[in-house]
């Protein structure tokens, strides 16, 4: 019978070994995930306090001359000029004022300096609702509706004038 006690002992004391590791290695993890939890929320907030702020922009979506008439949009305006050339600063000031407007029609670019523009570019413009024959000179401005030319300006005299005519 000592043998048989002893022996239950033994079973006894090696099965709280057994718990007493498990309960360690449960509080160890759970330790862990506990910090990871801390660390984690400790650099997150930290990372938003120190995030620069960017002013938002409106962008006017940049198009090539191909693409004229297969935007979504049923009306909308697209104009064309060198983005390098001196009217930029100009057509941006009107195009920002005029898209400040309700229910201001929208305006898409297109930089004549792209050399995927190139085949577009002539001496002689030819403003037609066919893409295959259009042709610019230089800065344009259109109004497309339907997919079709509904209006153009050439020249950035003519451009500044009606964009500021819709912009007012």
């Amino acid at each position: 019978m000592q043998l048989n006690r002893y022996n239950n002992n033994l079973i006894n004391d090696d099965d709280s070994f057994k718990l007493k590791n498990v309960i360690i290695i449960v509080v160890i993890i759970m330790l862990v995930l506990v910090s990871f939890y801390f660390i984690t929320k400790y650099v997150l907030e930290h990372k938003k306090d120190n995030t620069p702020r960017v002013e938002s922009v409106i962008d006017r979506e940049l198009i090539m001359l191909g693409q004229l008439f297969n935007r979504p949009d049923t009306e909308y305006y697209v104009i064309a000029y060198n983005k390098s050339g001196k009217s930029k600063d100009i057509y941006n000031k009107y195009i920002e004022k005029y898209n400040s407007k309700d229910n201001h029609i929208k305006f898409y670019e297109i930089n004549l300096e792209d050399e995927f523009n190139k085949k577009f570019i002539s001496d002689k413009s030819n403003i037609v609702s066919d893409i295959n024959e259009l042709k610019v000179s230089g800065d344009t401005l259109f109004r497309i509706k339907d997919k079709n030319i509904e209006e153009y300006k050439e020249g950035t005299s003519d451009i500044s004038s009606y964009l500021k005519e819709i912009s007012a």
